[in-house]
Order: structure tokens, then sequence, then C-alpha cells
């Protein structure tokens, strides 16, 4: 897996259809700006960390609704999960 292929919140971008046909970069390479800016993305940068999984919050409320939205937030939450393990045991 490519890490810089899922998003901060777990998203996996490389099987997103605007990813493919150039719609969108990617929150990883997508230049926000001021007051635009995706709460994952936004949060992460400022914690200092690479996903949502590897906050010592995480699941925080501000995401729970997140991850419930769609099949595809339910993935990403299962990922985040299994990134929140794998930092455990280290």
């Amino acid at each position: 897996m490519d890490n810089r292929l899922i998003a901060y919140c777990g998203v996996d971008c490389s099987v997103c259809p605007d990813l493919k046909s150039g719609k969108c970069a990617g929150c990883r390479n997508t230049d926000w700006k001021e007051g635009s800016i995706c709460l994952p993305v936004e949060c992460c940068r400022k914690r200092g960390i690479d996903f949502c999984g590897q906050c010592a919050q995480f699941p925080c409320s501000d995401m729970k609704d997140f991850y419930r939205e769609s099949p595809g937030h339910e993935q990403a939450y299962a990922l985040m999960l299994s990134i929140r393990a794998e930092k455990e045991v280290q």
C-alpha cells in the first residue's frame, strides 16, 4: 500500500475515480485555501501525524459521523483501526 495515496482520514485515494481522472489531486497534494481545509487534513497536520488512526483521541467525536457516511468511509475507518493497532504494538 502506498501511504501517499491514503488520505489522512484513511480513504484509499488509489481507487477514487476523481483522482484517476485528474479532478482531484488527493488531500495530501491539494493546495488548501484558508477556511476550506478538510478537518482531518487540518487536524493531522497540526498534530504532526500522517493519519487519524495515529491520534490518541481516535476516533474523535468529529470523525465518528464521517466514518458512518458511506461504505468507503467505513473502509477508511477499518484501515485507521489497523493503523491504530499497529501503533499500539510498537
